[in-house]
């Protein structure tokens, strides 16, 4: 079974991206602890949009379980899915360095446009979408917007999403 990931970049989090925030370090055992039990309950292939926040923080929490849980038990294969080649290319360097390691130790890399075009990055989550049985939608609860348009489309494709609400998340 197959799960991808929705959700938002650092600037629209309710709270500080920072591990020195306490409500992102409870983000990330949340993220943490989701993507070990759908491991457990047979999800086998991952994949990722790799937009800076949550879509790193999902491919760095999926290749962690992978190469350092389950690495002997179970199967595990992470697909990053690039709306276009060189869509990191004016990151800054943080997160330009872990997008440059984690591509390097995915299992696949889907490259779903090949130059930058209006409505790349909506063709690459409709990509992700119907190539999964599960959405895992990481929402701050905003109705507009890339995560927005995700959910929406998963919900008329009927596939099946678990919310990680960001602005749920207490100290």
């Amino acid at each position: 079974m197959t799960c991808c990931v929705t959700g938002h970049r650092p600037q629209k989090f309710p709270f500080e991206y920072s591990s020195k925030c306490s409500k992102y370090v409870k983000y990330r055992e949340l993220l943490y602890n989701t993507v070990e039990q759908l491991i457990l309950h047979g999800y086998r292939y991952f994949i990722s949009g790799m937009a800076q926040g949550v879509d790193i923080d999902f491919a760095e929490t999926v290749v962690h379980l992978r190469d350092n849980v389950y690495i002997c038990t179970y199967d595990i294969q992470f697909e990053a899915a690039l709306p276009f080649a060189e869509h990191s290319y004016d990151w800054e360097e943080k997160f330009l360095i872990k997008h440059w390691f984690l591509t390097d130790d995915c299992d696949k890399i889907k490259i779903v446009s090949r130059s930058f075009h209006k409505g790349c990055y909506q063709k690459r989550n409709k990509y992700m979408v119907d190539n999964s049985d599960l959405v895992l939608a990481i929402w701050n609860g905003e109705e507009r917007g890339g995560t927005w348009n995700t959910i929406k489309y998963a919900r008329s494709k009927n596939k099946k999403i678990i919310y990680i609400m960001l602005n749920e998340i207490e100290d």
